[in-house]
């Protein structure tokens, strides 16, 4: 243990390290008792990281077997700037395992419902008022931006009529949204879905087939039949391959790989 501490410290003090990777236990055991009594400072459900600010912790469901850091957030990579900032006063539901990176705001007024598996990248916003639901498996790359309000309403000059300026974001199952994706209110995503970086998502776009890519300002389609890899060993073995063959550009799997097993994320460790 103090051999531990030892070399986390001077990794610090040489910069071999990243400050606030690690747990901040006081912060974490408060936040499991008020949103899990008991329970919950012995599991440990959630793990909260580093240079994290709770200003409310509002309403926490887990659907599933309490485990140790089921719902983590905060946790610092080099993507990372800034403080993670947790503002729920309305309900998150937890289907499985969820991360919110280092340096992301949660600002929550309405339900946000995570199926499991499921990654916001460092940097990124969430501002919900009404409903946001990410499908199992799917990810936000890092700086990206979810809204599901306008925030503010604007009249109609010529009949005063006011419309509502909310509408509830639903994410499908297995979805990557790259890198600095604006998500606006009303946008649902069909399964198996690639959003490239930099898109804007203005509208519904669930009649898109699964396994399309989207793309561009506002996002429109770019390309179809093409799946996300989450299994980190499939993804060990395309880097180990390509390092060793420099000069190939592509590598095929037999027919007898099941894609499921070469896709699926299996594990917690994102």
């Amino acid at each position: 243990m103090i051999k531990s501490i030892i070399k986390r410290i001077l990794k610090l003090f040489f910069g071999l390290s990243i400050p606030n990777q690690n747990v901040n236990y006081f912060k974490t055991f408060v936040f499991n008792y008020i949103a899990f009594g008991w329970k919950g400072v012995v599991k440990l459900p959630v793990l909260i990281y580093g240079n994290t600010k709770l200003y409310s912790i509002g309403k926490i469901v887990i659907n599933c077997e309490l485990k140790k850091g089921l719902l983590s957030i905060g946790q610092y990579d080099c993507k990372s700037q800034g403080i993670t900032k947790f503002l729920n006063f309305g309900e998150i539901i937890i289907d499985g395992y969820v991360e919110i990176g280092g340096c992301s705001i949660i600002e929550n007024s309405g339900k946000i419902l995570f199926k499991g598996y499921n990654r916001v990248a460092d940097g990124s916003c969430l501002f919900i008022r009404d409903k946001f639901v990410m499908g199992e498996q799917s990810r936000i790359g890092f700086h990206s931006l979810v809204m599901d309000s306008d925030d503010h309403f604007t009249i109609d000059i010529n009949d005063k009529s006011v419309h509502r300026n909310t509408k509830p974001i639903i994410i499908g199952k297995y979805n990557w949204l790259a890198s600095n994706t604006f998500i606006k209110k009303g946008v649902i995503t069909p399964d198996y879905l690639i959003v490239a970086s930099n898109a804007l998502l203005i509208k519904d776009y669930s009649s898109l087939a699964p396994y399309s890519v989207i793309g561009g300002v506002p996002a429109k389609l770019l390309k179809s039949g093409v799946r996300r890899i989450y299994n980190i060993h499939t993804e060990y073995l395309l880097l180990d391959y390509f390092k060793a063959h420099v000069k190939e550009d592509k590598f095929f799997f037999g027919d007898e790989e099941n894609l499921e097993s070469l896709c699926k994320q299996h594990t917690s460790k994102f």
